[in-house]
């Protein structure tokens, strides 16, 4: 009876201890790593159309060329590059010439000044919603020294007899929008610098 007893006590004692025992608690899941959706490439931030000047390749012109100039029955060929401005380009030899950009009453004015001679410039002037006579009257005004006639071609021109310079102006309508490319130089220097300029002003466009 005791045997029944004991044998009892123990079975007793193992199911309490087997209930007792915390389950077995399983490693939580090992997570896997989730693959990082790449960024969506954002394009180079550029800007609005008529915010920025379009390229050579844009206007169909080339990006770098040979002017040609024929000074003193020698042809000279000069690498130039095309400079992009506001509404129009023109090609500009690569050494000999500094740009300088100013506000002419009101008239955005780029000015290409020769460092062999600071008397020799050419400079291009977007003379705004002028009617053609409006723009030559103003820049006839303004350049008074020139005594500026009207010439052959549309155009104006001119000599200051007190500097002994001389003055050409080209009228390029554009839609509603004027420009005008004036160049001047000493008188003695209208072989050389007079030719070059007129070649430099044969290679500018306005924009389509």
């Amino acid at each position: 009876m005791k045997k029944r007893y004991l044998v009892w006590t123990l079975l007793l004692a193992l199911v309490l201890s087997g209930c007792g025992q915390k389950p077995e608690t399983q490693p939580p899941a090992k997570e896997e790593p989730v693959a990082e959706q790449p960024a969506a490439e954002t394009p180079a931030e550029t800007l609005p159309a008529e915010d920025r000047n379009p390229t050579a390749a844009e206007l169909g012109r080339e990006e770098k060329k040979d002017l040609m100039f024929m000074v003193e029955g020698m042809e000279e060929a000069v690498p130039a590059t095309l400079y992009i401005g506001q509404g129009y380009s023109i090609y500009i030899p690569d050494e000999g010439w500094k740009l300088e950009k100013d506000m002419d009453d009101g008239i955005p004015e780029d000015t290409w000044e020769s460092t062999v001679n600071h008397d020799v410039e050419l400079r291009v002037l977007h003379l705004g919603e002028k009617t053609l006579e409006e723009a030559k009257a103003w820049v006839t005004a303004a350049e008074d020294d020139y005594g500026l006639v009207e010439d052959k071609q549309g155009g104006l021109g001119g000599t200051d007899p007190e500097d002994q310079e001389m003055m050409e102006v080209r009228f390029y309508p554009a839609g509603n929008q004027m420009y005008a490319v004036l160049y001047e130089y000493p008188v003695e220097a209208a072989e050389g610098f007079g030719t070059r300029l007129g070649v430099i002003a044969d290679t500018f466009e306005i924009m389509k």
